[in-house]
């Protein structure tokens, strides 16, 4: 099996150490991947395929870190966004789709009344705590510990240069924890303005996690006690699990929901929407950006729900999601690893017995990267619709080789 070598890559990378902060900032620098058996750079993608700028060709299971649903470069969506770029993208004032796009949200999600739209997560879960605040007149925000909810100085997980006063009343308990959610409720009682939760847990670094009934049915019944309002942070899973939003799919009694990610295909667009009751609390706050109303994202956003209803994407991207996690526990065990694959089928993740500086998984994810099988080893992967029976087989045939090299590496 041919292995891949990267070198446009990386002096392409060490070029642009030049002219930006670590030449990629964020965790999409090589560095965060398993370095020197990962590109850097990408030309094109198709499908559920991506080439980097060496020529090397990947089965894609980033899926653009969860925004290519339907598969990159899709012909319905892109039809729909150059359709409207040739009337042009960005005006002084909305585009005529932002109607539409508004209407067909609140009828597609269950739970929402009117909505709101963004660039991208960080806004939407950023409008969404501001908004209970403003509807509850209260301040303190719960979330669980490990949670990503953006990069906004409220709740970006580490780097310098935010005081520490932006976190002030944010508070974190354990995910799946009732009575360590109801530990840190009452602590601050009379003063949650809400909670923040993803629809199930998939923090980076770890075992995605499926919220439990308990720990649901208490987070619902503790707010409606108590009057705080449950927001949902679907930027990652939203129209992966249910088309009427993961809220629905898992029984939480949203008050507030994000989105964005795969709701255009790509395309930058994000939307948070709510409840009827937190209408006049919207009215009063100041939500924009300049690109905030740019109308090409609109049209791809239609165009991609559309396709969602109508292609059975969210069956097809399930059914491939089983195929893979149970192939690669049948590999694992076929070759005496322990693994633990985790997750909807969706979003899955695997991670290795006894590995908890992710040695061991970037050692496989790196040699599955030099033979065109593009996973993660830190972060839960995305399953997208354009894959087929033989993207999965093609998948747990590299996957055989790179865990026969892992237990050669473990010594077995």
């Amino acid at each position: 099996m041919k292995l891949y070598d990267f070198p446009k890559s990386y002096q392409l990378f060490e070029e642009a150490q030049k002219y930006l902060p670590n030449g990629i900032y964020g965790p999409r620098t090589p560095t965060f991947l398993t370095f020197g058996s990962y590109p850097a750079f990408i030309k094109r993608g198709l499908g559920c395929r991506i080439w980097d700028v060496d020529g090397n060709e990947f089965i894609d299971y980033m899926c653009s870190f969860g925004t290519n649903l339907l598969g990159l470069k899709h012909p319905k969506v892109d039809a729909a966004a150059k359709k409207q770029w040739e009337n042009a993208d960005c005006f002084t004032l909305p585009s005529d789709l932002w109607l539409p796009l508004a209407k067909t949200i609140v009828e597609t999600i269950d739970g929402l009344d009117w909505c709101v739209f963004g660039k991208n997560g960080s806004d939407v879960t950023s409008y969404a705590i501001t908004l209970a605040r403003v509807y509850t007149g209260k301040q303190d925000i719960l979330l669980a510990k490990g949670s990503y909810h953006g990069s906004h100085f409220w709740c970006q997980p580490h780097g310098q240069g935010v005081p520490e006063e932006w976190k002030t009343h944010i508070h974190y308990f354990d995910y799946n924890d009732v009575e360590d959610f109801k530990r840190v409720w009452a602590e601050h009682r009379g003063q949650v303005a809400g909670v923040m939760l993803t629809p199930h847990r998939h923090d980076a670094m770890r075992d995605q996690e499926l919220p439990a009934p308990a720990f649901v049915d208490a987070v619902n019944a503790l707010a409606k006690q108590d009057g705080f309002l449950v927001i949902i942070d679907d930027i990652r899973c939203g129209f992966r699990l249910d088309l009427a939003g993961s809220a629905k799919h898992y029984g939480w009694k949203a008050d507030i929901q994000c989105f964005g990610k795969a709701m255009a295909n790509g395309y930058a667009i994000s939307v948070a929407g709510a409840r009827r009751e937190l209408m006049e609390a919207a009215k009063t706050i100041f939500f924009t950006g300049t690109h905030f109303f740019s109308g090409v994202p609109f049209a791809a956003a239609l165009a991609c729900i559309d396709e969602i209803h109508s292609s059975g994407a969210i069956e097809q991207i399930r059914k491939m999601g089983t195929l893979l996690m149970q192939g690669l526990e049948q590999e694992a065990r076929a070759h005496d690893i322990q693994v633990s694959v985790t997750g909807p089928p969706a979003m899955p993740y695997m991670t290795f017995a006894d590995d908890p500086l992710f040695e061991t998984n970037r050692f496989f994810c790196g040699q599955a990267a030099r033979r065109g099988i593009f996973l993660h080893p830190h972060h839960n992967w995305f399953v997208c619709a354009a894959m087929q029976e033989s993207d999965i087989q093609k998948t747990l045939e590299v996957a055989s080789e790179c865990f026969k090299l892992t237990r050669e590496k473990l010594g077995g």
